[in-house]
Order: structure tokens, then C-alpha cells, then sequence
């Protein structure tokens, strides 16, 4: 069990480091739509790139944050239902929830593993003046978020009490409260 554990807050740490390295990808974005705005409206040259660019490094963020968002638990849910029926019973809740999210995060890797590997096999491109391997690129992406969100949840099966302040991962945490590693 302890063997497990470590795994799990292996997976969790992996997470938080994937979530907090996406803001990169967000960045070069709103600098690539800056440039955009400029080369197309100033100097009257708009590139053909940039909008496939933006758009692959915006779904890139946003795929890869799925484990820290899961693992942070920050995704939506109905945290008045947590007043309304206990503790005990929202802990029950909240691991239904995850075994759901685990059946249908394995639908959603089944569903993409054949495409994945199709455009692996046969490689697709955008079809625009770019013409950018953006479609290869995606579908393999989306296979790897699920792997990554499938396994953050079960190390949320495993260890349920673990989020990012356990791991040191917690901004909102002053330093004086973060577990040193």
C-alpha cells in the first residue's frame, strides 16, 4: 500500500508540474495573436500561421492541464451538496464520482486510440496555406490527456486526501505553510 501511495503522489507531483508549465503555452499565444494583430492591421500582411499556431498551443495547454486540475481538485462540482449531506457522505459521493470520471475517461481513450493511431500510420494535415500537421498533432494529444487524466484519478482513488499543497504545488499556500521536499 505504501508502494502505492508513492505512485500516486508520484502521478499527483507530475500533474502539478505538467499544470504549472501550461502557462508557457498561453503566453507564446497571446504574444503569437499580438504579433497577429500587428502584422495584420499595421502593416497590412496578415501570416498564415499564426491562427493554427495559437490554436494548437491553447488546446496543448488546456489537454495537459487535465491531470493538476484533476488533481487539484479544481474542476466544477456542487460544493453546497458537501453542506447539505455530510462529510462522510460526500466522501462516498466524491468516490463515485471519480469511478464514473475513470469509465468515462476509458470510453473517451478507446474512442480516440484508433484514430491516434490511424493519423500515426497515415499522417493528416490541415489542408490551409499553413498546412500544419495540427490533426496528427491533436488526436495523439487528446489520447495522452486521457492516459494522464485516468491516471491522476486513480492516484485520487488511492490517496484522496493528496492535492497540490500536499505535493508543495499550492500558490495559494504562503511559503511558510508549504511542505518542503
Amino acid at each position: 500500500m505504501i508502494k502505492l501511495h508513492r505512485i500516486a503522489g508520484a502521478i499527483s507531483r507530475t500533474s502539478a508540474f505538467l499544470g504549472r508549465s501550461c502557462g508557457i503555452f498561453y503566453l507564446t499565444a497571446i504574444a503569437l495573436s499580438i504579433y497577429e494583430v500587428f502584422m495584420r492591421y499595421v502593416l497590412g500582411t496578415p501570416t498564415a500561421w499564426t491562427n493554427e499556431v495559437i490554436m494548437a498551443l491553447v488546446a496543448t495547454a488546456w489537454m495537459l492541464c487535465i491531470g493538476a486540475v484533476t488533481q487539484q481538485h479544481r474542476h466544477i462540482t456542487v460544493t453546497a451538496m458537501e453542506l447539505v449531506v455530510g462529510e462522510r457522505v460526500w466522501r462516498r459521493m466524491a468516490r463515485i464520482a471519480v469511478m464514473l470520471s475513470l469509465l468515462a475517461a476509458a470510453g473517451l481513450l478507446y474512442a480516440s486510440w484508433k484514430p491516434m493511431v490511424s493519423v500515426l500510420e497515415s499522417p493528416l494535415t490541415s489542408g490551409s496555406s499553413f498546412d500544419s500537421p495540427a490533426p496528427t498533432y491533436i488526436k495523439t494529444l487528446l489520447a495522452i490527456a486521457c492516459a494522464i487524466y485516468i491516471l491522476q484519478l486513480l492516484a485520487n482513488l488511492v490517496a484522496p486526501g493528496d492535492t497540490a499543497h500536499d505535493h508543495g504545488a499550492s500558490d495559494d499556500a504562503p511559503l511558510s505553510e508549504r511542505p518542503k521536499n
